[in-house]
Protein backbone atom coordinates (compact mmCIF):
# COMPACT_ATOMS: atom_id res chain seq x y z
CA UNK A 1 0.00 0.00 0.00
CA UNK A 2 1.39 3.42 -1.00
CA UNK A 3 2.20 5.89 1.73
CA UNK A 4 -0.24 8.72 2.22
CA UNK A 5 1.40 12.02 1.32
CA UNK A 6 0.56 14.94 3.59
CA UNK A 7 1.35 18.65 3.50
CA UNK A 8 1.43 20.11 7.02
CA UNK A 9 1.64 23.89 7.54
CA UNK A 10 2.44 25.91 10.64
CA UNK A 11 5.04 23.46 11.89
CA UNK A 12 6.87 26.23 13.80
CA UNK A 13 3.77 26.85 15.95
CA UNK A 14 2.89 25.02 19.15
CA UNK A 15 -0.02 23.21 17.48
CA UNK A 16 1.84 22.44 14.27
CA UNK A 17 4.91 21.17 16.11
CA UNK A 18 2.90 18.70 18.16
CA UNK A 19 0.95 17.64 15.08
CA UNK A 20 4.15 16.86 13.18
CA UNK A 21 5.58 14.96 16.13
CA UNK A 22 2.53 12.68 16.27
CA UNK A 23 2.03 12.45 12.52
CA UNK A 24 5.52 11.00 12.00
CA UNK A 25 4.46 7.93 13.99
CA UNK A 26 2.16 6.99 11.09
CA UNK A 27 3.13 5.38 7.81
CA UNK A 28 2.98 8.67 5.91
CA UNK A 29 5.18 10.97 3.86
CA UNK A 30 5.15 14.55 5.17
CA UNK A 31 6.22 17.88 3.79
CA UNK A 32 6.41 20.26 6.76
CA UNK A 33 6.03 23.99 6.11
CA UNK A 34 7.74 26.51 8.39
CA UNK A 35 7.42 30.29 8.20
CA UNK A 36 10.91 31.20 9.32
CA UNK A 37 12.72 33.83 7.28
CA UNK A 38 15.98 31.92 7.55
CA UNK A 39 17.23 28.36 7.84
CA UNK A 40 17.12 28.36 11.64
CA UNK A 41 13.83 26.49 11.98
CA UNK A 42 14.86 24.04 9.27
CA UNK A 43 18.11 23.32 11.11
CA UNK A 44 16.25 22.74 14.39
CA UNK A 45 13.77 20.42 12.72
CA UNK A 46 16.54 18.41 11.09
CA UNK A 47 18.29 18.12 14.43
CA UNK A 48 15.12 16.75 15.98
CA UNK A 49 14.11 14.63 12.99
CA UNK A 50 17.31 13.57 11.18
CA UNK A 51 16.94 12.43 7.60
CA UNK A 52 18.57 9.09 8.42
CA UNK A 53 15.68 8.23 10.75
CA UNK A 54 12.89 10.19 9.04
CA UNK A 55 13.57 9.86 5.30
CA UNK A 56 9.91 10.56 4.50
CA UNK A 57 10.02 14.06 5.99
CA UNK A 58 10.63 17.06 3.74
CA UNK A 59 10.81 20.67 4.93
CA UNK A 60 9.62 23.71 2.98
CA UNK A 61 9.72 27.42 3.84
CA UNK A 62 6.97 29.99 3.27
CA UNK A 63 8.22 33.27 4.78
CA UNK A 64 5.97 34.77 7.40
CA UNK A 65 5.54 38.02 5.46
CA UNK A 66 4.13 36.06 2.50
CA UNK A 67 1.64 33.83 4.31
CA UNK A 68 -1.40 35.93 3.42
CA UNK A 69 -0.40 36.72 -0.19
CA UNK A 70 -2.10 34.86 -3.08
CA UNK A 71 -0.16 31.77 -4.12
CA UNK A 72 2.05 31.81 -1.02
CA UNK A 73 1.89 28.02 -0.71
CA UNK A 74 2.18 27.24 -4.43
CA UNK A 75 5.79 26.07 -4.30
CA UNK A 76 5.13 23.92 -1.23
CA UNK A 77 2.17 22.31 -3.01
CA UNK A 78 4.04 21.34 -6.17
CA UNK A 79 3.60 17.67 -7.04
CA UNK A 80 7.14 16.49 -6.54
CA UNK A 81 8.19 13.80 -6.08
CA UNK A 82 4.55 12.64 -5.92
CA UNK A 83 1.18 14.36 -5.45
CA UNK A 84 -0.31 15.12 -2.03
CA UNK A 85 -3.57 13.50 -1.04
CA UNK A 86 -4.08 15.34 2.28
CA UNK A 87 -3.36 18.82 3.62
CA UNK A 88 -3.42 19.77 7.31
CA UNK A 89 -3.40 23.55 7.60
CA UNK A 90 -2.50 24.85 11.06
CA UNK A 91 -3.63 28.47 11.04
CA UNK A 92 -0.92 30.87 12.25
CA UNK A 93 -1.69 34.15 14.03
CA UNK A 94 0.28 36.69 12.01
CA UNK A 95 -1.95 39.56 10.90
CA UNK A 96 -0.05 42.55 12.16
CA UNK A 97 -1.74 45.06 9.85
CA UNK A 98 -5.35 44.56 11.03
CA UNK A 99 -6.76 47.85 12.39
CA UNK A 100 -10.18 46.50 13.42
CA UNK A 101 -11.73 43.14 14.28
CA UNK A 102 -13.65 42.99 10.99
CA UNK A 103 -10.38 43.45 9.10
CA UNK A 104 -8.75 40.76 11.23
CA UNK A 105 -11.57 38.31 10.41
CA UNK A 106 -11.27 39.17 6.71
CA UNK A 107 -7.52 38.53 6.73
CA UNK A 108 -8.00 35.24 8.57
CA UNK A 109 -10.56 34.20 5.97
CA UNK A 110 -8.38 35.16 3.01
CA UNK A 111 -5.40 33.37 4.56
CA UNK A 112 -7.34 30.08 4.61
CA UNK A 113 -9.00 30.64 1.24
CA UNK A 114 -5.64 31.42 -0.35
CA UNK A 115 -4.41 27.92 0.43
CA UNK A 116 -7.69 26.31 -0.64
CA UNK A 117 -7.56 28.11 -3.99
CA UNK A 118 -3.99 26.92 -4.56
CA UNK A 119 -4.93 23.34 -3.70
CA UNK A 120 -7.88 23.43 -6.07
CA UNK A 121 -5.70 24.81 -8.85
CA UNK A 122 -2.55 22.73 -8.41
CA UNK A 123 -3.40 19.40 -6.77
CA UNK A 124 -6.10 17.26 -8.33
CA UNK A 125 -5.16 14.37 -6.02
CA UNK A 126 -5.92 16.13 -2.73
CA UNK A 127 -9.11 14.61 -1.33
CA UNK A 128 -9.17 16.14 2.16
CA UNK A 129 -8.07 19.42 3.73
CA UNK A 130 -8.09 19.86 7.51
CA UNK A 131 -8.00 23.37 8.97
CA UNK A 132 -6.84 23.53 12.60
CA UNK A 133 -7.26 26.79 14.51
CA UNK A 134 -8.13 28.34 17.88
CA UNK A 135 -10.30 31.21 19.13
CA UNK A 136 -7.39 32.77 21.01
CA UNK A 137 -6.33 34.96 18.09
CA UNK A 138 -9.72 36.69 17.97
CA UNK A 139 -9.79 37.11 21.75
CA UNK A 140 -6.28 38.54 21.74
CA UNK A 141 -7.25 41.17 19.19
CA UNK A 142 -10.36 42.20 21.17
CA UNK A 143 -8.47 42.60 24.43
CA UNK A 144 -5.35 44.12 22.87
CA UNK A 145 -6.59 45.79 19.69
CA UNK A 146 -4.70 47.73 17.10
CA UNK A 147 -2.13 47.04 14.40
CA UNK A 148 1.35 45.82 15.20
CA UNK A 149 2.74 42.46 16.32
CA UNK A 150 1.45 40.83 19.47
CA UNK A 151 3.62 41.74 22.44
CA UNK A 152 2.71 40.22 25.83
CA UNK A 153 4.65 42.95 27.65
CA UNK A 154 2.98 45.85 25.90
CA UNK A 155 0.48 47.66 28.15
CA UNK A 156 -3.02 47.30 26.73
CA UNK A 157 -6.02 49.57 26.86
CA UNK A 158 -8.04 46.82 28.55
CA UNK A 159 -7.16 45.44 31.96
CA UNK A 160 -7.88 41.85 32.93
CA UNK A 161 -10.59 42.96 35.34
CA UNK A 162 -12.44 44.65 32.45
CA UNK A 163 -12.67 41.49 30.36
CA UNK A 164 -16.10 39.85 30.24
CA UNK A 165 -15.34 36.15 29.62
CA UNK A 166 -18.80 35.44 28.20
CA UNK A 167 -18.58 38.32 25.73
CA UNK A 168 -15.01 37.49 24.64
CA UNK A 169 -15.89 33.83 24.18
CA UNK A 170 -19.07 34.46 22.21
CA UNK A 171 -17.53 37.22 20.07
CA UNK A 172 -14.55 34.98 19.29
CA UNK A 173 -16.88 32.12 18.37
CA UNK A 174 -18.93 34.48 16.18
CA UNK A 175 -15.76 35.61 14.40
CA UNK A 176 -14.75 32.01 13.81
CA UNK A 177 -18.26 31.29 12.51
CA UNK A 178 -17.79 34.00 9.88
CA UNK A 179 -14.49 32.48 8.74
CA UNK A 180 -15.99 28.99 8.58
CA UNK A 181 -19.10 30.16 6.71
CA UNK A 182 -16.95 31.96 4.15
CA UNK A 183 -14.86 28.86 3.49
CA UNK A 184 -17.94 26.67 3.13
CA UNK A 185 -19.52 29.14 0.71
CA UNK A 186 -16.34 29.21 -1.35
CA UNK A 187 -16.16 25.41 -1.37
CA UNK A 188 -19.71 25.22 -2.69
CA UNK A 189 -19.14 27.86 -5.37
CA UNK A 190 -15.81 26.47 -6.50
CA UNK A 191 -17.13 22.89 -6.72
CA UNK A 192 -13.95 21.60 -5.12
CA UNK A 193 -12.75 18.05 -5.53
CA UNK A 194 -11.72 17.79 -1.87
CA UNK A 195 -13.51 17.63 1.46
CA UNK A 196 -12.94 20.25 4.17
CA UNK A 197 -12.73 19.43 7.88
CA UNK A 198 -12.62 22.39 10.27
CA UNK A 199 -11.14 21.73 13.73
CA UNK A 200 -11.10 24.55 16.30
CA UNK A 201 -10.27 24.92 19.97
CA UNK A 202 -11.14 27.73 22.41
CA UNK A 203 -7.65 28.20 23.92
CA UNK A 204 -4.63 25.89 23.81
CA UNK A 205 -2.16 24.92 26.54
CA UNK A 206 0.51 22.27 26.54
CA UNK A 207 4.24 21.56 26.20
CA UNK A 208 6.35 22.39 23.18
CA UNK A 209 8.06 19.54 21.34
CA UNK A 210 11.42 21.24 22.05
CA UNK A 211 12.94 22.73 25.15
CA UNK A 212 12.26 26.45 25.52
CA UNK A 213 15.12 28.68 24.43
CA UNK A 214 13.64 31.78 26.08
CA UNK A 215 10.27 33.06 27.23
CA UNK A 216 9.39 34.30 23.74
CA UNK A 217 9.14 30.65 22.67
CA UNK A 218 5.96 30.33 24.74
CA UNK A 219 2.93 30.21 22.44
CA UNK A 220 -0.84 30.14 22.73
CA UNK A 221 -2.10 30.29 26.33
CA UNK A 222 1.14 28.96 27.87
CA UNK A 223 2.32 32.45 28.73
CA UNK A 224 -0.32 32.50 31.43
CA UNK A 225 1.62 29.76 33.22
CA UNK A 226 4.84 31.75 32.76
CA UNK A 227 3.13 34.78 34.30
CA UNK A 228 2.16 32.73 37.35
CA UNK A 229 5.60 31.13 37.68
CA UNK A 230 7.71 34.21 36.99
CA UNK A 231 9.26 36.36 39.70
CA UNK A 232 9.31 39.27 37.26
CA UNK A 233 6.27 41.43 37.97
CA UNK A 234 6.67 43.00 34.51
CA UNK A 235 5.87 39.61 33.00
CA UNK A 236 2.40 39.75 34.57
CA UNK A 237 1.21 42.76 32.60
CA UNK A 238 -1.05 40.51 30.55
CA UNK A 239 -2.44 37.07 31.27
CA UNK A 240 -3.46 35.30 28.09
CA UNK A 241 -5.73 33.69 26.96
CA UNK A 242 -7.59 36.98 27.33
CA UNK A 243 -10.79 35.86 28.93
CA UNK A 244 -11.29 32.45 27.30
CA UNK A 245 -11.20 29.86 30.03
CA UNK A 246 -12.30 26.83 28.00
CA UNK A 247 -9.18 25.01 26.84
CA UNK A 248 -7.67 21.90 25.32
CA UNK A 249 -4.23 20.31 25.63
CA UNK A 250 -2.26 20.83 22.42
CA UNK A 251 -1.51 17.10 22.22
CA UNK A 252 -5.23 16.28 22.20
CA UNK A 253 -5.82 18.94 19.56
CA UNK A 254 -3.04 17.42 17.45
CA UNK A 255 -4.70 14.01 17.72
CA UNK A 256 -7.99 15.57 16.65
CA UNK A 257 -6.38 17.18 13.59
CA UNK A 258 -4.74 13.93 12.52
CA UNK A 259 -7.90 11.90 13.06
CA UNK A 260 -9.81 14.48 11.04
CA UNK A 261 -7.42 13.74 8.17
CA UNK A 262 -7.74 9.96 8.42
CA UNK A 263 -11.31 9.13 9.55
CA UNK A 264 -13.70 8.90 6.57
CA UNK A 265 -16.73 9.98 8.64
CA UNK A 266 -15.06 13.31 9.48
CA UNK A 267 -15.38 14.62 5.93
CA UNK A 268 -17.04 18.03 5.52
CA UNK A 269 -17.64 18.42 9.25
CA UNK A 270 -16.76 21.01 11.84
CA UNK A 271 -15.44 20.13 15.30
CA UNK A 272 -14.86 22.20 18.44
CA UNK A 273 -12.32 20.50 20.70
CA UNK A 274 -12.37 21.37 24.40
CA UNK A 275 -11.54 19.54 27.62
CA UNK A 276 -13.56 21.93 29.78
CA UNK A 277 -12.69 24.96 31.89
CA UNK A 278 -9.16 25.83 32.99
CA UNK A 279 -8.90 26.29 36.80
CA UNK A 280 -8.54 29.70 38.41
CA UNK A 281 -5.16 31.34 38.92
CA UNK A 282 -5.17 30.44 42.63
CA UNK A 283 -5.77 26.77 41.87
CA UNK A 284 -3.04 26.72 39.23
CA UNK A 285 -0.58 28.42 41.61
CA UNK A 286 -1.28 25.91 44.39
CA UNK A 287 -0.84 22.97 42.01
CA UNK A 288 2.49 24.29 40.71
CA UNK A 289 3.92 24.92 44.19
CA UNK A 290 2.88 21.42 45.30
CA UNK A 291 4.70 19.92 42.32
CA UNK A 292 7.67 22.36 42.15
CA UNK A 293 8.56 23.40 45.71
CA UNK A 294 11.30 25.70 44.40
CA UNK A 295 8.56 28.00 43.12
CA UNK A 296 7.27 28.70 46.64
CA UNK A 297 7.45 32.41 47.40
CA UNK A 298 7.64 33.23 43.71
CA UNK A 299 4.39 31.87 42.31
CA UNK A 300 1.53 34.33 42.35
CA UNK A 301 -1.99 33.97 41.05
CA UNK A 302 -2.86 35.93 37.94
CA UNK A 303 -6.03 37.15 39.63
CA UNK A 304 -8.46 35.13 37.56
CA UNK A 305 -11.75 34.35 39.24
CA UNK A 306 -13.99 31.27 39.10
CA UNK A 307 -16.14 31.05 36.01
CA UNK A 308 -19.55 32.61 36.58
CA UNK A 309 -22.42 30.25 35.80
CA UNK A 310 -24.50 31.67 32.96
CA UNK A 311 -28.03 31.12 31.79
CA UNK A 312 -26.86 29.40 28.60
CA UNK A 313 -24.21 27.18 30.22
CA UNK A 314 -22.69 25.10 28.68
CA UNK A 315 -21.45 27.94 26.58
CA UNK A 316 -21.90 28.46 22.88
CA UNK A 317 -18.31 27.33 22.41
CA UNK A 318 -19.37 23.77 23.21
CA UNK A 319 -21.94 23.60 20.43
CA UNK A 320 -19.75 21.55 18.07
CA UNK A 321 -18.10 19.28 20.63
CA UNK A 322 -20.60 16.44 20.82
CA UNK A 323 -19.46 14.66 17.64
CA UNK A 324 -15.73 14.84 18.41
CA UNK A 325 -15.89 11.79 20.65
CA UNK A 326 -17.72 9.29 18.45
CA UNK A 327 -16.13 10.42 15.16
CA UNK A 328 -12.59 11.45 16.11
CA UNK A 329 -12.27 9.03 19.01
CA UNK A 330 -11.64 11.74 21.62
CA UNK A 331 -13.49 9.99 24.41
CA UNK A 332 -11.03 11.08 27.13
CA UNK A 333 -8.89 14.20 27.33
CA UNK A 334 -5.68 14.67 29.28
CA UNK A 335 -6.10 15.75 32.87
CA UNK A 336 -5.66 19.47 33.43
CA UNK A 337 -3.04 18.67 36.10
CA UNK A 338 -0.91 16.87 33.52
CA UNK A 339 -1.20 19.74 31.06
CA UNK A 340 -0.18 22.36 33.62
CA UNK A 341 2.67 20.33 35.10
CA UNK A 342 4.16 19.51 31.69
CA UNK A 343 4.13 23.21 30.73
CA UNK A 344 5.52 24.29 34.09
CA UNK A 345 8.29 21.69 33.87
CA UNK A 346 9.59 23.31 30.66
CA UNK A 347 9.33 26.77 32.24
CA UNK A 348 11.16 25.71 35.40
CA UNK A 349 13.91 24.10 33.33
CA UNK A 350 14.28 27.29 31.28
CA UNK A 351 14.51 29.41 34.44
CA UNK A 352 17.13 27.06 35.88
CA UNK A 353 19.23 27.44 32.72
CA UNK A 354 18.82 31.22 32.82
CA UNK A 355 19.90 31.35 36.46
CA UNK A 356 22.88 29.09 35.75
CA UNK A 357 24.00 31.30 32.87
CA UNK A 358 23.70 34.35 35.12
CA UNK A 359 25.91 32.69 37.73
CA UNK A 360 28.52 31.65 35.16
CA UNK A 361 28.63 35.11 33.60
CA UNK A 362 29.00 36.81 36.97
Amino acid sequence: MARRRILLTGVDTLIGGQTLNQLLAYNVSVRAVVSSQDQGQVHLLRQQYPATRYPWLEIAIVPRNRLSTPGAFDDALRDHPEPFDTVIHVVADHFEEADCLARFVTLQTEYILGLLRSINRLNARVHRVVVVTSLSSFARWMVQPGPGPYNPYRPASHQSSDVDPEYILEASQASDNIVYAATKNWMHGARTRFELVYVAAPSVYGPSIRALGNSSDLQEANRRIWNICSSDSHARVRSPPFGIDFYVDVRDLAIAGIQAAFVPQAGNRRFMITAGVMPTGDTIAQLLVSRFPELAGRVRSDGSTPRRPSSNYPSVVLSDTQIAGPILGLVQYRRVEDTLIDVARQIVELQRRQNWRAVVQS
